[in-house]
């Protein structure tokens, strides 16, 4: 397998990209092969509605996984990307997996995108999937890509700006932390946050920002760190094409990825 194909499983939809719907695309506009596995596929986000769901069984989920490694067509696996899930069992399943490929590829990068809720709403996963992604996926992960109230519920303590960004960040065990939506002087910061260094964006707040720009942001800083850059470089050629969706999506109810075929200008 070419080292640079990456694992993302998460949700997928048919209208509105969120989840893989969003991950698998910005992955792939950075050149990297996909391996996508959805944890449930919805007819829409359901800011958009209620949805039609189809969810899969922890079972089927590590069904398709067992088949995938045992193929041998996870070897040399450069990423793996975690995002949505319905319920705990699907989160031990995966997680059992997962560490399966740490054991074959050691120098995998493993982002965990802990989707478990926002300042609007607090946690709208069950209780039990976010403390399964907390006590088995976080652990496990190189990286992980909380918003603010993910952040804060993640490490157990206030996350109101950057300063307490980094404490709640450094508090928890992966290496380093993508946070987002902290508040910044003027606008929302977005911080890559490692043990000994600090790097951040800040962005204008807008009106109305489209479901899936988190899912997005992880799986571009994933591709970017796949691809040999450091963090705080990671962090500005991600926020450049988030950007630059988020410009071509201004006034649209669903992002807009055809964006990401025109490249951006990148920082080096």
């Amino acid at each position: 397998m070419t080292a640079r194909t990456v694992l993302a499983v998460s949700s997928q939809v048919v209208y509105g990209p969120v989840g893989n719907s969003a991950a698998v695309p910005g992955l792939q506009s950075l050149g990297l092969t996909v391996m996508a596995l959805p944890t449930v596929i919805l007819s829409n986000h359901p800011g958009h509605g209620a949805p039609v769901r189809v969810p899969l069984a922890a079972a089927d989920l590590a069904a398709l996984l067992d088949r995938v490694l045992d193929g041998g067509w996870a070897d040399g696996l450069a990423g793996v990307l975690t995002g949505y899930f319905i319920d705990a069992d699907q989160v031990a399943a995966v997680a059992e997996r997962i560490g399966r490929v740490r054991e074959t590829v050691p120098d995998v990068i493993i982002v965990c995108d802990p989707i478990l809720g926002d300042d609007h709403t607090g946690l709208y996963v069950p209780s039990a999937v976010a403390e399964a992604v907390r006590e088995r996926l976080v652990p496990l992960a190189d990286v992980i890509a909380p918003n603010r109230f993910e952040l804060s519920w993640l490490a157990g303590r206030e996350v109101t700006n950057a300063d307490d960004a980094i404490a709640a960040a450094r508090s928890l065990a992966p290496a380093l932390t993508l946070a987002t939506s902290v508040a910044g002087d003027d606008g929302l910061v977005t911080m890559a946050i490692s043990r000994d260094s600090v790097a951040q964006v800040e962005t204008r707040r807008r009106a109305h920002v489209p479901q899936g720009t988190g899912d997005l942001l992880s799986a571009l800083f994933l591709g970017h760190l796949v691809k040999g850059a450091a963090p705080g470089a990671a962090l500005a050629a991600a926020m450049a094409r988030l950007e630059a969706v988020l410009d071509a999506s201004e006034g649209r109810p669903a992002l807009d990825l055809t964006a990401l075929t025109v490249s951006p200008q990148e920082p080096a």
